[in-house]
């Protein structure tokens, strides 16, 4: 038993020791939140607030006896933009690598995570699996 462990161990340092491979990895940096439905509400809730001011501005303007048509429109279109921005920003955000990775039944080794700081310690991807 003890061997098997020594073996492991020595795998592990080697490993450590060896020059990661050179790969264009995209260095994940987010300024939103980690969880991409606050991400998406957020984004809801700006546009539909936003499409209010935009219609409450256009209804001052104009002398129509429709006002709240117009802001009920515009409060719709707003937030349909919102959810549509927040899916697409959500979606499209970079994807951090982790050590061992699944991807498409290929195992794959990349090189030792980054550790990030996370509240109450620190953070490391070392198992990933992509579909």
């Amino acid at each position: 038993m003890k061997r098997i462990v020594i073996a492991i161990l020595v795998a592990a340092v080697a490993a450590a020791a060896l020059p990661a491979p050179g790969r264009a990895d995209v260095s994940v940096r987010r300024e939103s939140d980690e969880n991409p439905m606050v991400e998406i509400s957020r984004s809801i809730l700006y546009g539909g607030l936003a499409g209010l001011m935009v219609g409450g501005a256009i209804a001052w303007a104009t002398e129509s006896d429709d006002a709240g048509e117009i802001l009920r429109w515009s409060f719709v279109g707003g937030t349909m933009v919102g959810l549509v921005a927040g899916v697409a920003f959500a979606a499209r955000r970079p994807q951090p690598t982790s050590l061992l990775e699944l991807d498409a039944g290929e195992l794959r080794v990349h090189a030792p995570p980054t550790v990030e700081p996370a509240p109450g310690g620190a953070r490391a991807h070392l198992v990933g699996l992509r579909f």
